[in-house]
């Protein structure tokens, strides 16, 4: 398998985090989910990252129950303990974790403060990882991050628009042989999807 060891967490993650405060409610951690268009928050308190709460902690611990979220506090909704990666942590480390523990979002923490976050869609959109993706033992890979590899790296659904070359929000059409994922006579990401939808039990 490709061995990543040159390639650190600080070089792909998120620098700017959305958090919320772990007494905050619901009903606010979900406004602001929408506001800024994204799935999770991580939890802080006294500025400490301690926990992180993505839309699935909602669907599955509020929705049902028919909770009011103008009610209930983060803290009781949010996924922990924390699981986080550093700055100088192995790429292939970071995936490991994500992989055993079946999560898609690896907040990356130092010294006890949040300083970034990466995502499974950050790792897929990293030129640098393509190579160990040919490799990925996908069908150990939960169902999950099954989706999110299929959806991220199958440009013929899309028309032929790449899905990680995208400007101004949108996604721009294959461009063959200019592009940095072009491998021989192929496109890689295509490439990666055959392999993917010939693997049993994809989603």
């Amino acid at each position: 398998m490709v061995r990543l060891m040159s390639l650190k967490l600080k070089e792909i993650m998120v620098n700017s985090v959305i958090t919320v405060e772990a007494k905050a409610t619901v009903k606010t951690a979900v406004e602001l989910m929408n506001k800024h268009e994204i799935g999770c928050l991580i939890v802080v308190e006294k500025e400490k990252p301690i926990g992180i709460m993505t839309e699935r902690d909602i669907l599955k611990r509020v929705i049902p129950k028919a909770k009011d979220t103008g009610k209930i506090k983060v803290s009781k909704v949010m996924s922990k303990p924390l699981l986080a990666g550093k700055p100088e942590m192995d790429i292939s480390k970071a995936v490991e974790i994500m992989f055993k523990q079946k999560i898609k979002k690896l907040p990356v923490v130092e010294r006890g403060h949040l300083v970034g976050l990466v995502t499974l869609t950050d790792l897929i959109r990293s030129p640098n990882i393509m190579r160990w993706l040919k490799e990925l033992p996908i069908e150990k890979t939960p169902k999950r991050m099954k989706r999110v590899i299929s959806t991220f790296l199958n440009v013929e659904r899309s028309g032929k628009k790449c899905p990680l070359v995208v400007e101004r929000g949108y996604m721009k059409r294959c461009r063959g042989e200019g592009c940095m994922w072009w491998f021989g006579e192929e496109c890689g990401i295509t490439k990666l999807s055959k392999q993917i939808s010939e693997m049993k039990n994809i989603l």
